[in-house]
């Protein structure tokens, strides 16, 4: 009997012994040859408790790509006219700022190998309540992607809006039925090939699954931002979905550490922030009171913040290394 045959046997043989989880990719699979990640989005990426929940798990893990938050707060994915910007400029004297103005100096400056997007709060309350506002969503996000793969980054995820709360405001209720409609098209573009990762869907189950234990429960205080808790889904659905991690019910990032998770997860994010006010520094846009914009007061440059951040990664470590 040939030899290879009977090898090719008994391989297949053991393979079908294995359980299948046992062969399963690692959750880092997708991250093999990611050295920069950058998350674009609105205030709630700004913010950024999802985006240090997730550098707490890659550092859990001992991953070490470099992550740039730039997210900005008040801002749109999709183009407004003068008419729809006249809310937010008469209530806060600026009117939004667009993604577009932006994005390809973002992406020239950053390069980097994977992107996170989050938009659609700000889309939402001033887009059209109808088939065009989600039109126009999708076109501004379809342009976004195509932009940045055109740039060079090598892999895009798109990630559903969190829930608009309207706590039992009637008048408010458009505003996430905009969402769920945003949300509904993203979750379409996975049967093209699109990474899409849902936020929405499950932060609107755990919403109403609190509420119907608890009627004063929220994820977030005005209805739009949420807090820790939020957050952590947020963090949860990104890992499980895209990355396919296993997170065995922790119920915080803090928790991801044998020790000591509460001093790690303050440090990484502090060197998100140093990093954040460099980046956006450097890059510039539109949106009054955040480093970048004019006026504002500068983060450090990119040399230096880099030197920042790299000590603050060395008092992570030994954090993570020393004796409980």
């Amino acid at each position: 009997m040939n030899r290879a045959f009977i090898f090719h046997s008994l391989l297949v043989l053991f393979l079908l012994a294995i359980p299948a989880e046992a062969l399963e990719v690692p959750s880092a699979a997708r991250l093999n040859g990611v050295k920069r990640i950058v998350f674009l989005g609105d205030s709630i990426t700004q913010g950024g408790d999802y985006v240090t929940d997730f550098e707490c798990w890659l550092a859990a893990n001992h991953l070490k790509p470099e992550v740039i938050n730039l997210g900005l707060g008040s801002e749109t994915a999709s183009d407004l006219t003068d008419e729809e910007n006249a809310g937010h400029l008469k209530s806060y004297h600026f009117g939004r700022p667009f993604v577009s103005e932006r994005l390809d100096r973002a992406l020239a400056a950053t390069t980097p190998d994977l992107l996170f997007v989050c938009y659609g709060m700000n889309d939402g309350s001033s887009l059209p309540s109808n088939d065009e506002g989600t039109k126009r969503f999708a076109e501004a996000i379809t342009h976004l992607r195509d932009a940045a793969l055109k740039s060079g980054v090598k892999r895009v995820v798109l990630c559903t809006p969190p829930v608009r709360d309207d706590k039992g405001d009637a008048a408010l209720k458009f505003h996430d039925e905009n969402l769920t409609r945003y949300t509904e098209w993203l979750l379409t573009k996975r049967a093209d090939g699109w990474d899409v990762v849902d936020f929405h869907g499950p932060m609107r189950k755990a919403l109403d699954g609190g509420r119907t234990k608890d009627p004063a429960f929220s994820l977030s205080k005005d209805g739009v931002h949420p807090g820790r808790e939020g957050h952590w889904i947020m963090t949860c659905e990104l890992l499980t979905q895209f990355l396919g991690a296993k997170l065995d019910g922790a119920a915080s990032a803090e928790a991801l550490f044998p020790a000591q998770g509460a001093e790690i997860r303050k440090l990484v994010d502090q060197r998100m922030h140093v990093l954040f006010n460099a980046w956006m520094s450097k890059i510039g846009h539109k949106r009054p009171g955040v480093p970048g914009a004019p006026g504002a007061k500068p983060g450090l440059s990119i040399d230096q913040a880099t030197e920042s951040a790299a000590a603050i990664s060395t008092q992570i470590e030994a954090l993570m290394t020393a004796k409980p």
